[in-house]
């Protein structure tokens, strides 16, 4: 009679096979634990060096009320609370004393703009590069000039605002005067804040104003829709972006700004510079990150109003060098797990991919050893076993006193638990039971002629 077959059962199969493994990982762990010790403290360090869990508030300069940095950091504090991140917004007179708080360590980001010298004599400052252009306005009241006006007739003997000391709009101001050589501590030049700024010229007692400011500023619209107030043709845009690197030519498009009645009458000439975020070697790799991403939504849904813009965020701005995480954010893109994970995780593997890779050049193939070190690691075990029942085994024929054949009784016994108690994986378990036949054979031996010595 044919005798039916017995499927295997897989799962439990399986399930010896899963145990196996943990106990081969386990025996490997600690049977070699003063190479692994060491390994475990290298990625303790690395993930205290590239710290992994970012703080949860950042403090950023921004600019005065109303302005475009003020207006731009509220929309950066928008992005980053969604991502469970308080923002601080820190108002100040502008770029420079931005950068002066920023060298401080008063904040962690700031608005910046091209051509400010940076006082950074320890070079910690580092660039996420430019988020957009910021126009130079010449705002004047009157009747509307032609566009042949030129600049040192224009502000001949008119009272004119370059804004405060610390503002970008004041550093920019003083290097268009410089260039027409024309004198900024002279008596028709005032200092007034961009507030104080639209309220005198509003009321007369200020000819003209100047103002760096995108489109997105709430000051730059507050004058715009004044009555009476025009905006100053800077025919020579071309000639400053030629003696100053930092300075771009736009034009502001006839009829951007209002279509009836038509705003401006005919195209406007202007020259920009560029808003940079300004941040140092503190700042967290996965906050630069997100103010970068940050930038670039922003961007998307920016009203590009002028000819002769680019698409931000982009490194324009070289004087300050470019942070790390930007270099490789705009040579690589995204992150490749950016959306599908945490902010800070996407981050961190951006981080340490590389180290990653290389970790993992070490364990495959130490992974690829194991099963065969268990193997080895269980037939050493065994022949240990072996040498001590060998030794058992001699002093038994030799033993002629029933203490002495005792004394062997029980270290066999020891043995036998010894043996007992072994792991053994698959593939040894034959000579694991040829060890247990021996040892009970020795057993058997030493019993007998322990038997014999007490009938003597």
């Amino acid at each position: 009679m044919k005798r039916p077959q017995i499927p295997p059962r897989a799962s439990k199969n399986y399930r010896e096979i899963f145990v196996e493994e943990l106990l081969a990982l386990w025996s490997f762990l600690t049977n070699n634990w003063y190479y692994i010790l060491p390994g475990i403290i290298a990625l303790i360090i690395l993930a205290y060096i590239v710290r992994p869990i970012p703080p949860s508030k950042i403090r950023m300069a921004t600019g005065q009320p109303n302005s475009t940095f003020q207006v731009i950091g509220e929309q950066y504090q928008a992005f980053f609370k969604r991502e469970g991140i308080e923002l601080e917004l820190i108002q100040t007179a502008g770029a420079l004393e931005n950068n002066q708080r920023l060298n401080r360590g008063e904040v962690d980001v700031a608005f910046s703009q091209g051509g400010l010298k940076i006082d950074d004599p320890d070079e910690k400052i580092r660039s996420l590069g430019s988020i957009a252009y910021q126009p130079l306005w010449l705002f004047y009241r009157g009747s509307e000039l032609s566009q042949s006006e030129s600049l040192n007739e224009f502000l001949n003997q008119r009272r004119v605002s370059i804004n405060v000391q610390g503002s970008g709009t004041r550093t920019l101001a003083e290097t268009i005067l410089q260039l027409h050589r024309i004198d900024s501590d002279a008596s028709n030049f005032f200092g007034l804040s961009t507030k104080d700024s639209i309220d005198a010229l509003s009321k007369g007692k200020i000819d003209a104003m100047f103002l760096v400011a995108g489109i997105e500023s709430k000051n730059l619209r507050q004058l715009l829709d004044t009555p009476g107030i025009h905006t100053f043709d800077f025919q020579l845009s071309d000639a400053y972006s030629k003696r100053r690197r930092y300075l771009h030519p736009i034009v502001l498009p006839k009829g951007s700004m209002e279509f009836n009645p038509v705003s401006p009458k005919f195209d406007v000439n202007m020259v920009a510079t560029s808003v940079s975020i300004l941040t140092t070697n503190n700042l967290h790799p996965a906050h630069q990150l997100l103010f970068l991403e940050a930038a670039r939504e922003i961007d998307a849904h920016r009203l590009a109003l002028f000819n002769g813009e680019i698409r931000f965020p982009a490194y324009t701005d070289q004087t300050v060098p470019e942070s790390d995480v930007a270099q490789r954010f705009y040579k690589e893109g995204t992150p490749f797990l950016w959306g599908y994970t945490p902010y800070w995780l996407a981050s961190l593997f951006d981080e340490i991919w590389f180290y990653v890779l290389a970790v993992g050049a070490i364990l495959i193939p130490l992974i690829g050893f194991i099963p065969s070190y268990r193997k080895t690691h269980a037939e050493l075990s065994i022949e240990e076993c072996y040498s001590m029942l060998r030794r058992i085994e001699v002093q038994t024929l030799e033993a002629q006193q029933a203490d002495a054949l005792g004394e062997l009784l029980g270290q066999i016994a020891h043995l036998k638990h010894r043996v007992w108690r072994l792991w053994v994986p698959s593939g040894i378990r034959p000579a694991y039971y040829d060890l247990r036949s021996a040892v009970l054979s020795v057993q058997a031996d030493i019993k007998e002629k322990l038997a014999q010595s007490d009938q003597t």
